[in-house]
């Protein structure tokens, strides 16, 4: 479905929600428990035709007229599996919640800050309370036996958002979580979120659970899931509105609020800046000097710049196009919902943190940066191996007199990827001399330029745009882009004619590069050797890749073009994974030209003709036995 069809789903979706709230929350209860229903009858239906084929086994019309009953017999076979298929898609999966338990003892205020919390909202008591590493705050419900008997209420708590908001604000934000305890699940609306959410698990197996019924059940999916999707956040927007509205009457609308504010600037905080330094010392040191979750704090306490956030905090929370997608609505859409004028950000004071958490805060730091490096350990080191790997180069490279122009573009791309600080437009500055014919050496300088906002770099551009095509379509791109940004409509115009046309070549060459292995004939790459040790930089962090090979196939209608088809050999049990992986590594090639990346099982038929081929194989890694194993 086009993302234009979904918008005019969910804004039809979001004025029924308008004008009646409550009646769209049961519209979509009752949609999802009409289609849970119509599955299980159908599954009803399929056990009755077995006990109706097996009927003649037990009722003694096998003896006394056998052939009519044998025929009757077989169709178990078709109801069984009928049945084991409509089963399948009825399996839900409701995992536990994620996150370190947290015990009564290590953090009294906490549980004493719920108690009160669900004394002054009429809910029932939070059961459990887990910490996790994101800056979030949820409840969530299970049924305590698979999917039945009383609703379990758990607490996630962040410990991030700890960090991040002050005691008053922390406290308004636990009262937001209770008011969707109060106003959405209480009673039966417990079970209709509960119901809501098995739906959508049901809608989802539909599309994914292999079976003959997949190709009748994906069609029902197909029409089903762009209308119940849109409908269900529409109204995860409704319940975020009813939540806000039932904590602003215990804790005011101003003091919630400013909690939200809080959690926008300290989430971009975060995102563009914290999180940022830290996977930066990958660059410098084969382990963290700085431990996120043990720093945070200080970051915060720092490092946070409020007064050039507290500028920017109507373009943090302002809508945008992305509204209907998000589970949430806008800042600024919940800031007028409250009654309030504008956003205000509260003051910096002690973080929420210290005061209820205080005893356990060691142990669940510890644990949170126990957790992160484990699961980064492994890209981390391999970050670091490749930036020290890339800058002994450029050291190598800086040292020698003589450097041909080859050498001279593979410093300026190593300086532009690796350099840090270093001004990587005065490097190519130096190339250009000595590479006039280099379309991709003037389509670097141009983009670095034009990124800065300098005119010059439009020049440049427009040369790499005549030099060559596939450079060209990059190049017609930017100025498109540099042309709308200054205002220039009429260049904008022409460069999209230009671009236009290059497209439309751009998708012959696609077609050739589609094509099977042995379709056409596979030319040696004739890529130069620093094009290769980038690919190469670019498949060690890519464990399952055996060997590469890399050839250029060349498209009659379009001869100027390069294009490239880069053969990946696996082993069989990660061929699952194979559409993520090239894409993957589509995204991550950086050199000019139109690529094709295909996965193929290692010592196959499409491995053995790419070895045909001249100077296609750069790239080969032995692994140990336990490494044959797919991940998770």
């Amino acid at each position: 479905m086009l993302r234009s069809d979904f918008e005019t789903r969910f804004e039809i979706a979001r004025q029924r929600a308008l004008k009646h709230p409550r009646w769209f929350r049961i519209r979509v209860t009752w949609r999802a428990f009409n289609g849970v229903m119509a599955v299980c009858i159908f599954t009803v239906a399929a056990v009755m035709m077995v006990g109706w084929s097996l009927a003649p086994a037990f009722d003694g019309d096998l003896i006394a007229d056998p052939v009519p009953s044998l025929l009757r017999m077989l169709w178990v076979l078709p109801a069984l599996w009928c049945f084991v298929s409509l089963l399948r898609v009825l399996k839900g999966h409701f995992p536990a919640p994620e996150g370190m338990r947290l015990d009564r003892a290590e953090a009294p205020r906490l549980f004493a800050l719920l108690d009160r919390m669900a004394r002054r909202f009429g809910t029932p008591p939070i059961h459990e309370v887990r910490v996790t590493g994101e800056l979030n705050a949820a409840i969530t419900q299970r049924p305590t036996l698979g999917y039945f008997f009383r609703l379990r209420n758990t607490l996630v708590l962040g410990l991030p958002l700890a960090f991040a908001l002050s005691p008053r604000q922390f406290t308004a934000v636990i009262a937001h979580e209770f008011g969707h305890l109060r106003r959405q699940r209480m009673a039966l609306g417990g079970w209709g979120c509960h119901l809501r959410a098995f739906w959508h698990q049901v809608l989802e197996n539909m599309e994914t659970v292999p079976s003959r019924l997949r190709p009748m059940l994906s069609w029902v999916s197909s029409h089903e899931s762009p209308v119940y999707c849109a409908e269900s956040l529409v109204l995860s927007h409704l319940d975020e509105l009813e939540a806000d509205a039932a904590a602003a009457e215990v804790v005011g609308s101003r003091r919630l609020g400013e909690a939200l504010a809080e959690v926008a600037m300290k989430q971009r905080f975060l995102a563009d800046d914290y999180w940022r330094k830290v996977y930066a010392q990958a660059d410098r040191a084969k382990r963290p000097s700085i431990l996120p979750y043990r720093n945070m704090a200080a970051a915060f306490r720092v490092g946070f710049d409020r007064a050039a956030l507290v500028d920017e905090l109507e373009d943090v929370g302002d809508e945008d196009d992305d509204e209907a997608l998000s589970t949430h609505p806008s800042l600024q859409a919940r800031i007028r919902a409250l009654g309030l004028q504008a956003a205000e950000a509260g003051q910096g004071s002690d973080n929420a943190a210290r005061r209820f958490f205080a005893c356990a805060l060691p142990r669940l730091t510890a644990a949170l940066d126990r957790q992160w490096w484990d699961a980064e350990r492994r890209s981390w080191r391999r970050r670091h191996w490749e930036v020290s790997r890339a800058m002994e180069r450029i050291a190598r490279l800086e040292t020698e007199e003589d450097l041909d122009v080859s050498e001279r573009l593979e410093l300026a791309m190593l300086v532009e990827r690796y350099g840090g600080e270093r001004d990587a437009v005065s490097v190519y500055a130096g190339v250009l001399p000595h590479a006039q014919a280099r379309p991709d050496a003037l389509l670097a300088m141009g983009r670095l330029l034009v990124s800065r906002g300098d005119p010059a770099g439009v020049a440049y551009l427009r040369q790499a745009l005549d030099e060559d095509d596939a450079v060209g379509l990059q190049a017609a791109a930017l100025l498109v882009e540099h042309c709308e940004r200054v205002g220039n409509e009429r260049g904008a115009r022409r460069y999209r004619k230009r671009l236009a046309r290059i497209l439309r070549q751009a998708a012959l060459v696609q077609d050739a590069l589609d094509l099977p292995l042995t379709a056409l004939r596979n030319l040696p790459p004739g890529l130069e050797m620093f094009e290769l040790r980038a690919l190469v930089r670019e498949l060690r962090q890519h464990d399952e890749v055996s060997a590469a090979y890399v050839a250029r196939r060349r498209c009659e209608l379009a001869p100027r073009w390069r294009a490239y088809l880069m053969v990946l050999c696996v082993p069989p049990a990660f061929l699952p994974h194979a559409e993520l992986l090239a894409q993957q590594v589509e995204t991550s090639i950086s050199l000019c030209g139109l690529w094709r990346v295909m996965i193929v099982a290692e010592n196959g038929e499409e491995e053995r003709a790419m070895q045909r081929v001249r100077g296609a194989k750069f790239y080969s890694r032995k692994r140990r036995t336990s490494e044959l194993r797919p991940s998770a």
